[in-house]
């Protein structure tokens, strides 16, 4: 059993212990309010010094002027301005074929050779048949003559005399219509050797030595296209047509044509005309060109982009389409200041053409874009042009 004394001893101790840790709480409640207080000062400091602003990496191009074609595009087919089926105008069998596939051929040039026996033989006899009505017409102009002069003398009757006339009328008519055959023989006879109607390329032979053919009605032998010099046929939307017949109305027109996957090559050729008429189903209306091909880089039923030249922007200022970038607002571009920063513009731009663009309003000719690095950047930003600064370095490393 604890005794009193103990027991008062203990109370005592107990109350020391806690006044002893009451101080060090109190202590350590102080320090961790410095603490506190000492943190939040230099968080305060720290927020009102500035980060250092490093120049953003970019690259750049200079606007400039330039005569720019103003230009409305499409595209179209390439057509021969001659593309002839020959058939055969007489029936007979195919003797020979008289030409390579594929080769050029020049007017006149012989293409088939059609069995002309037959049309020989109707030749001759016409040429026969004629010689004989010309010897009926002399005798029949003879006796006319003779009883001309009896009938003046009334010593035949009148009748006979107009019998004699008639005999000889006849005769002459006959001879004319022998004339007539003989020349109808000599024409079926020339169809019997097929020439070229043009100068062009013949295409696939179509029959073979040997065959059949019906006059008129029969297959189609070969086709022979004119190429040296070749229609495209284009459409344009209806609210082109004022603008392209106010330019026709200046002048000739040109356009550039460019066959579907032959991107660095341009065709030149000249507008030969527009349709009498807009299409009220699709809203467009057809135009045809020429377009000179000595060269036989383009061929027919080929299609192409074309672009159709409706005047000129003089001194136009022309940056690369890669400086304009679309907001809100519409379009804007950055502009790099003399001090190197970045400028915020609001622009207007025109035609695009090859990678460039016109700039009709915020940008003057001679200042410089940014082209790439625009992202994130905002105005009054410094930055670098990294060719130029490439170029620096290779400098100093020589």
């Amino acid at each position: 059993m604890i005794k009193k004394e103990d027991l008062e001893r203990l109370k005592k101790k107990a109350v020391e212990y806690i006044d002893e840790n009451r101080k060090v709480l109190k202590l350590f409640s102080i320090l961790l309010v410095l603490l506190l207080v000492s943190t939040h000062i230099r968080g305060c400091m720290l927020r009102n010094r500035k980060a250092p602003v490093y120049p953003r990496p970019v690259q750049t191009a200079k606007a400039f002027k330039e005569d720019v074609p103003l230009h409305v595009d499409s595209f179209g087919t390439l057509s021969s301005p001659a593309s002839v089926d020959i058939k055969a105008q007489v029936t007979g069998k195919i003797l020979e074929v008289n030409f390579e596939q594929g080769k050029e051929m020049k007017k006149g040039d012989l293409l088939f050779t059609i069995d002309p026996s037959e049309y020989k033989a109707s030749l001759d006899k016409a040429k026969a048949a004629l010689e004989q009505d010309q010897v009926t017409l002399q005798l029949k102009t003879d006796t006319f003559n003779r009883n001309s002069k009896l009938f003046e003398k009334n010593l035949i009757s009148e009748q006979d005399f107009e019998s004699y006339k008639t005999d000889m009328a006849a005769a002459q008519a006959q001879v004319e219509l022998d004339k007539a055959n003989l020349e109808l023989a000599e024409i079926n006879l020339g169809y019997c050797y097929i020439t070229s109607p043009v100068d062009g390329l013949a295409g696939k032979r179509q029959v073979d030595v040997g065959n059949i053919i019906s006059e008129n009605t029969g297959p189609t032998l070969v086709n022979v296209k004119i190429i040296d010099t070749l229609y495209f046929d284009f459409t344009l939307p209806e609210k082109d047509l004022p603008k392209v017949r106010k330019a026709m109305s200046e002048g000739t027109l040109e356009i550039d044509i460019q066959v579907v996957g032959e991107y660095s090559t341009v065709h030149k050729g000249q507008l030969d005309f527009i349709d009498n008429k807009v299409d009220d189903e699709t809203g467009t209306f057809a135009l045809r060109a020429t377009v000179k091909n000595e060269d036989r880089d383009l061929w027919p039923g080929q299609f192409a982009t074309v672009k159709l030249i409706v005047g000129m922007a003089k001194d136009a200022v022309v940056m690369p389409f890669d400086a304009a970038q679309i907001g809100k607002k519409g379009y804007y571009a950055f502009v790099v200041t003399k001090k190197n920063k970045a400028d915020l513009r609001e622009i207007t731009i025109g035609q695009k053409d090859d990678g460039n663009v016109i700039v009709e309003k915020g940008i003057e000719a001679g200042e410089t874009v940014i082209t790439v690095g625009q992202l994130g950047l905002s105005p009054g930003m410094p930055v670098v042009d990294m060719a130029r600064y490439e170029k620096k370095k290779k400098k100093k490393k020589k």
